[in-house]
């Protein structure tokens, strides 16, 4: 692999865990996984990246929640596909009683982190301290879904040796179309 496809991997993954954390709706593990059907190697390098890129954003809205109010800020992330009023409300009642540890448990419940990072610097809360949790937040579930889907890609290859690579690129697609269908439905609003 040439040093310009190894920089662009890396740069997508950054640019697109920033996108995540500000606006965007489509979570990296997309592009990591994407790279990780091809080599799963290669997908797990990118996770640093697609980190250091959502923790960017994290502070850009973090910087954004300080200083813009509230009730707008809420509406602002409102409009935002898979965010919903009552996800925000959630957030800063769960900031309210666990403080950081929020932001841990927040995944597991696919609240999306621009909330948390939103809140945090609504709240007033430290911009560093924020950061640091962040990575703990961010990066377990890039390295779980990037490694489980390089693992079932090496499978479907082990499985279906003679398939066509258009064949594991449809599976890929229509796990990811129905994740979303699913999210959008029941998660995100």
């Amino acid at each position: 692999m040439s040093r310009s496809t190894k920089g662009r991997d890396h740069a997508v993954a950054a640019v697109w865990g920033f996108a995540e954390a500000t606006a965007f709706f489509i979570v990296p593990d997309v592009w990591l996984s994407a790279l990780a059907m091809k080599s799963p190697r290669r997908g797990l390098k990118c996770v640093a990246s697609a980190t250091a890129g959502a923790v960017l954003g994290g502070a850009v809205t973090h910087a954004w929640g300080a200083k813009t109010g509230g009730g707008r800020s809420a509406r602002a992330l409102a409009a935002l596909p898979a965010v919903s009023p009552t996800m925000v409300r959630r957030v800063e009642s769960d900031y309210s009683a666990k403080g950081y540890k929020a932001l841990l448990t927040g995944p597991l419940r696919g609240t999306p982190y621009k909330i948390y990072a939103r809140t945090n610097g609504l709240l007033g809360r430290p911009l560093p301290r924020f950061l640091l949790w962040s990575v703990p937040a961010r990066a377990p579930r890039f390295i779980l879904v990037t490694a489980a889907i390089g693992s079932l890609g090496g499978l479907s290859r082990k499985l279906m040796p003679s398939a066509p690579e258009w064949v594991r690129w449809s599976i890929f697609a229509a796990g990811w179309i129905g994740f979303y269908t699913w999210f959008f439905k029941n998660v995100g609003r």
